[in-house]
C-alpha cells in the first residue's frame, strides 16, 4: 500500500475516533443539569467569560479553539466548526447573542485539491453587541461588526461592518443601524 493511503487511512480511524469521543462528550454534555454543563464548557473551550449562557444541545467540534466573551448568550442546536489543521479558531466577544441553529465555520476544503482532503480555515469573530439571527451561516475569515445584526438564514461569506443589518444568500448589507 502506498504512503499516502497508508496516510489516508490513519487520517481516516482517527477521525472516526475523534468524531466518536465528541459525540460521547456532547451526549454527557446534554445530560448534564445546566450549572453543571455551564462547568463542563468553561473546562474545555479555550475561554469563557462570566455570564455566559450556553443552551443544551450546542455543538463544539474543537471546543479549545473557541473563545467567549461575557454575556454572550448561544441558543439551542447552535454549531462551532473551527479548523484543527490550521488551528483557525471562532471567538465571539461581549454581549452577542446567537440564535438557535446557526453555524460557524472557520474550517472548509481547499476547492483546488482535486480530492478535496487538504483542508484551509481561517478565523471567524463575531464582535461586540452582535446579533445572529436563526439558521444563519457564517463562512471561514468573516468578520461580524460590533453591534451588527445577521438575519435569520443569512449566508455570510464576506466581513459585515459594524452597525450593519445583512441578510440573505450571499448576505447582503441591508441597512445600517441608528445607532452609536
Amino acid at each position: 500500500m502506498s504512503d499516502k493511503r497508508v496516510n489516508q487511512r490513519r487520517k481516516t480511524i482517527l477521525n472516526m475516533t475523534f468524531v466518536y469521543l465528541i459525540n460521547a462528550y456532547h451526549f454527557v454534555g446534554f445530560l448534564l443539569p445546566h450549572p453543571v454543563r455551564e462547568l463542563f464548557f468553561s473546562i474545555l473551550l479555550k475561554s469563557k467569560g462570566r455570564g455566559t449562557s450556553i443552551d443544551n444541545k450546542v455543538y463544539f467540534k474543537f471546543p479549545w479553539l473557541v473563545k467567549l466573551g461575557n454575556g454572550v448568550s448561544i441558543n439551542r442546536g447552535v454549531e462551532f466548526y473551527p479548523d484543527y489543521f490550521s488551528k483557525a479558531g471562532i471567538t465571539i466577544e461581549d454581549k452577542v447573542r446567537i440564535a438557535p441553529n446557526v453555524r460557524i465555520h472557520a474550517s472548509g476544503h481547499d476547492l483546488n485539491d482535486p480530492t478535496l482532503d487538504r483542508h484551509v480555515g481561517a478565523e471567524v469573530r463575531i464582535k461586540k453587541g452582535a446579533w445572529i439571527g436563526a439558521a444563519a451561516i457564517i463562512l471561514p475569515g468573516v468578520v461580524i461588526g460590533e453591534n451588527s445584526v445577521v438575519g435569520a438564514g443569512a449566508v455570510v461569506t464576506k466581513d459585515v461592518p459594524d452597525n450593519a443589518i445583512v441578510a440573505g444568500n450571499p448576505a447582503k448589507h441591508i441597512k445600517s443601524r441608528g445607532i452609536s
